[in-house]
């Protein structure tokens, strides 16, 4: 799957199917992975034309201003978007340019209202996450009906239970760590 060109993120025609954005740092990395999902959902579901499209870009071509290559909303509103972090360095080593970049994404999304998730795994549970995620999205597609079904199976209610360290809210992030160092009034 090519990197994407600017002309992928003009809005696409009504009617056609919701895009889900895979975005990393390395666009590579985000290729990846979208090859690997398509793989895998092209031998759950031949019949059925497709719930969604998948799309590789960087995070840099997902933030891009509007004065850059790609307008500001290229995003519809029933599009998704899974944010590949890269791995943590060490912080002795300074800032990490990845991480800053992942940072300025979840802001820009924020910003714009706009759905995501951040997947922090690597190798085969990258793609067993982004899997699910997918089948949260996008409930009703039939190449996924599967694995959701077996993703209810395996954690019969995981909806009821919130899980903050799977949260993808930076606004909720920053008020938990700013509670963490700010001196309580005793």
């Amino acid at each position: 799957m090519p990197a994407l060109p600017s002309s992928a993120f003009t809005p696409r025609p009504l009617g056609s199917p919701p895009a889900v954005y895979l975005a990393s740092a390395a666009c590579a990395d985000a290729e990846q992975l979208a090859q690997q999902l398509a793989h895998y959902l092209a031998q759950c579901n031949r019949a059925s034309p497709p719930a969604f499209v998948l799309q590789a870009c960087s995070l840099a071509q997902l933030t891009a201003s509007p004065m850059a290559e790609l307008p500001a909303a290229f995003l519809a509103r029933h599009d998704a978007v899974l944010l590949l972090a890269p791995p943590m360095r060490d912080s002795a080593s300074g800032a990490d340019p990845a991480q800053t970049l992942l940072m300025q994404a979840r802001l820009h999304l924020v910003a714009q209202g706009q759905a995501f998730q951040l997947l922090f795994s690597q190798g085969h549970r990258l793609e067993q996450e982004a899997l699910a995620a997918l089948c949260n999205w996008f409930p009703e597609a039939p190449g996924l009906q599967a694995l959701r079904t077996a993703l209810r199976q395996a954690n019969p209610g995981a909806r009821a239970r919130w899980n903050c360290e799977k949260c993808s809210d930076p606004d909720c992030e920053l008020r938990l760590f700013q509670g963490l160092i700010t001196p309580s009034a005793s």
